[in-house]
């Protein structure tokens, strides 16, 4: 074990770990409780300080109860790059305009109820 301590440092001399994602997040999509486990888990790897020159990690991963999607996203050419903007562009746009219609249906869903009691 002696001979372990030449590659030891100490605490005071580590620099602190920085994140090597500029995004990196995983959320629930449920209230605790309801249904399973559906998430959207979310990686862009940082390029700034690597040596080696390729493409960033990136993931984009949606699951709900038994179901997992990957959209697949590159940066290899200037066609790639500009394709996978668009991708998340128009998820983003669809995503709105589904929330928009979804809570206009659940305010018609709870006049309903309301109506019914």
């Amino acid at each position: 074990m002696s001979y372990l301590l030449q590659y030891a440092r100490r605490p005071d001399l580590i620099a602190p770990r920085t994140s090597a994602a500029r995004v990196d997040e995983y959320a629930r999509l449920n209230h605790p409780g309801l249904y399973g486990d559906a998430f959207v888990r979310v990686l862009v790897e940082d390029t700034t300080r690597r040596r080696r020159d390729r493409d960033p990690q990136l993931v984009l991963q949606i699951a709900d109860c038994t179901n997992t999607i990957n959209l697949e996203f590159s940066l290899e050419t200037e066609q790639l790059r500009e394709n996978s903007l668009l991708k998340v562009d128009t998820l983003l746009g669809a995503l709105h305009r589904f929330r928009d219609g979804l809570a206009a249906e659940a305010k018609r869903a709870a006049d309903r109820e309301q109506l019914r009691a």
